[in-house]
């Protein structure tokens, strides 16, 4: 738990269940027979009963008519969970499985994991499981989390790279109410090339987990960030977002850069400075016991449009002005500058609507014209963003 918004987190003492003889733990489910990837949502539909405010799902192995399915547990406090009923989905689940409430849509997204064959056949059970077989995330929606409409895999740009998925994360973007974001883990063996590992910090060891765990000492992973307006078609950026890092004992393994799920409102550490958001990450897998460090970013940090020191300059789609002023999180040198200029749909600049040249480092500043915008409320408009050596991270009318 935390009680400063995510930055330093303390271990209750939950007194439930016993472990190596004691009941002094901050354990607050455990399952007798096979229990994974427990995980945990705070539901956000505003007509969900209070008993089930915190969802949990989890894999559960039915034998072998049965295959693999998820369990639901639901928890008033999350502290006491109690198992609810199996879902009606196919797949393999043996990762973090992803559920979100979507208020603008009214239903509920989960998130699973499932393969395909190299051909693109479908593999929804271990029993057809191949080596060969491609990990990949799949989708599902319900409006009341027990009748599920199945989608199948999410989907990508056309042209795009097919490479291995593992967890997902994917959530929606709180700083907007139509924007999901996603930190999926990309796996790849490179048993090919393994001859890396006798030059990296406990090289050895990779030979050892290989001969017990096969792909396990050869195979690779990083995160990589995508982003989508519906849930189901994803803007996926091709280069890491996170890698493994310089070359240490603890990493370049399988299982570096697996991301805990969402994201949370920090405060800076710098006095003044504004809040940023921050994500956690798991390391040491494989070596050590697992801990999780706090990484953050800047706030809509995730992306930017750049311009060099030489200039360049942006022109949006039509956007509908729905505020009294336009407001950017931007960033430049001490030489450089934003300057924004409003056009109508035909590209015509309106009189009036070209700001002075911008410059500094705020995630909130207004932009200022002659005229005011108001005037403009409920019209389309266009921005040109004249950039040098700057950039903009996001912008909106409030």
């Amino acid at each position: 738990e935390s009680r400063d918004g995510g930055i330093t987190f303390r271990k209750p003492n939950v007194g439930k269940y016993e472990y190596n003889g004691t009941k002094n733990n901050n354990i607050v489910f455990a399952r007798e027979k096979f229990l994974d990837n427990f995980s945990i949502f705070y539901d956000t539909n505003p007509n969900c009963p209070k008993e089930e405010k915190f969802k949990a799902l989890s894999e559960v192995n039915l034998g072998s008519n049965g295959g693999t399915k998820l369990i639901y547990y639901a928890s008033e406090d999350g502290y006491d969970f109690k198992e609810q009923y199996v879902l009606d989905v196919k797949g393999t689940f043996d990762t973090y499985n992803v559920v979100l409430w979507d208020e603008t849509t009214k239903q509920y997204f989960l998130y699973y994991r499932a393969f395909h064959t190299p051909a693109g056949e479908d593999v929804l059970s271990w029993k057809t499981y191949k080596k060969d077989c491609l990990r990949d995330i799949r989708v599902a929606t319900s409006k009341d989390f027990k009748t599920w409409n199945i989608h199948g895999r999410i989907s990508f740009e056309e042209g795009q790279a097919e490479y291995q998925l593992y967890t997902n994360q994917i959530t929606r973007y709180y700083r907007t109410d139509d924007t999901f974001i996603g930190f999926p883990v990309r796996y790849y063996d490179r048993d090919a090339e393994k001859r890396n590992f006798h030059f990296m910090p406990l090289g050895d060891r990779h030979a050892n987990i290989t001969e017990v765990f096969g792909r396990e000492g050869t195979a690779v992973t990083d995160c990589v960030i995508m982003t989508s307006s519906d849930g189901f078609i994803f803007n996926r950026r091709d280069e890491a977002f996170m890698t493994p890092g310089v070359e240490a004992r603890d990493n370049w393994w399988y299982g570096n850069c697996y991301m805990a799920y969402g994201l949370a409102e920090t405060e800076a550490e710098e006095d003044g400075a504004p809040n940023e958001i921050s994500f956690y990450m798991g390391e040491n897998y494989r070596i050590k016991n697992v801990n999780f460090r706090r990484f953050s970013i800047r706030m809509d940090g995730f992306f930017s449009w750049f311009a060099p020191y030489r200039g360049g300059e942006v022109l949006t789609k039509p956007i509908t002005v729905d505020g009294n002023a336009l407001h950017i999180n931007f960033a430049t040198s001490a030489l450089g500058g934003i300057e924004i200029a409003l056009f109508d749909e035909d590209v015509k600049e309106l009189e009036g609507y070209c700001s002075y040249m911008m410059f500094g480092n705020s995630i909130d500043r207004p932009v200022e014209f002659e005229k005011p915008l108001e005037d403009l409320c409920g019209k389309q408009v266009r921005l040109k963003i004249k950039m040098k050596d700057a950039h903009l991270y996001s912008f909106v009318f409030l």
